[in-house]
């Protein structure tokens, strides 16, 4: 977030996802992290043109992992797994705030960090000019 703590734009707000699991039969509830993994593609040949980054999404069910490409399949994976006739399936989000913080926090933690490596570059090149060629 900035200095005057408005919102960030929506590109870089942060949310969270679930999807809560409702037991028709008992009704109990379960709520499953959902993540949204981004898979950036490092380069390639020469030449070649660059690949777009693929997203993952990847819900956390006890020790199970389910991953899927789009919701989708998400959806189809999960209706296999807990069946319209015994269960309830529904996504849920909401922003992260917390998560804004940290983020701009290491921003900002970032920018310092390249500032201060960028002033000692140039103090060692005036440095070296000052011993190379003296007055």
């Amino acid at each position: 977030m900035d200095r005057n703590h408005r919102d960030p734009p929506e590109s870089q707000r942060i949310y969270r996802y679930w999807v809560e699991i409702r037991d028709l039969r008992d009704g109990s509830v379960r709520a499953l992290p959902l993540h949204v993994l981004r898979l950036v593609h490092l380069g390639g040949r020469k030449g070649d043109p660059p690949k777009p980054d693929d997203h993952i999404l990847r819900l956390e069910d006890d020790s199970t992992v389910i991953e899927a490409n789009d919701l989708d399949e998400l959806a189809a994976q999960l209706r296999r797994r807990y069946p319209d006739a015994t269960h309830e399936r529904r996504l849920h989000w909401e922003r992260d705030h917390e998560g804004e913080e940290r983020r701009a926090h290491a921003l900002q933690s970032l920018i310092e960090l390249l500032a201060r490596a960028a002033v000692d570059d140039i103090l060692n090149e005036r440095a070296d000019s000052a011993t190379s060629h003296p007055a």
